[in-house]
């Protein structure tokens, strides 16, 4: 399993990483993005060992947002989260149906390259679950279908696990995250798509 983890906070973000720690903890990538710049990254650290509470305490400073994915992986170091394709990065939780991956693929990389050569409407054609955060032309999004979860506060304290003051995110929606006014408007809707199949939905 995998955990998406953010927050502006990095005690906050200490804080999510352990609530989600069951979902895997041998592998973990960072993001650090400057929010008054809106969201140009500032650094990106990937390793395949658990994640390090000790070193990211040193690093905190206002008006830095950061992007937390551990995970337990099961292939090479090639595989970690998050996926780079062209200058973008996608931290994603959830598996995507194998037949549906072409050799040589992982299914962050395949969906990755959906997004990025055929928008975010190639979305409604994913047969699997995912729940996101995506780094592209300076502005991070986020985005779940039906299937995966993920949590959010008025904050922007992001989790792949339910925590204290939290709201599930709307399923199907494609939504910017407003790092350099987030107090007034924490998100915005950009685009929308649909959940191709959701096996745990029970028609009236």
């Amino acid at each position: 399993m995998c955990a998406i983890f953010c927050s502006f906070d990095v005690n906050t973000l200490n804080k999510l990483y352990k609530l989600n720690a069951y979902r895997g903890e041998l592998g973990y990538s960072l993001g650090i993005f400057k929010a008054e710049a809106v969201a140009v990254i500032q650094n990106l650290f990937q390793e395949r060992e658990p994640y390090p509470e000790d070193f990211i305490s040193k690093i905190g400073a206002p008006g830095y947002y950061y992007v937390g994915h551990s995970q337990a992986p099961t292939t090479d170091n090639d595989n970690q989260h998050p996926s780079v394709v062209n200058g973008t990065y996608l931290w994603h939780n959830g598996i995507i149906k194998q037949s549906n991956i072409p050799e040589g693929y992982w299914d962050t990389l395949w969906l990755h390259e959906k997004l990025v050569y055929k928008g975010y409407h190639a979305l409604s054609e994913v047969d699997g679950t995912f729940a996101c955060v995506y780094y592209n032309n300076y502005e991070l999004m986020v985005f779940r279908n039906e299937i995966s979860p993920l949590y959010y506060d008025e904050n922007l304290n992001i989790s792949s696990t339910e925590f204290e003051g939290s709201t599930l995110l709307p399923p199907n929606k494609i939504f910017r995250i407003n790092l350099h006014n987030y107090k007034e408007l924490p998100m915005s809707e950009i685009h929308s798509f649909d959940t191709k199949e959701n096996p745990y939905f029970i028609p009236e």
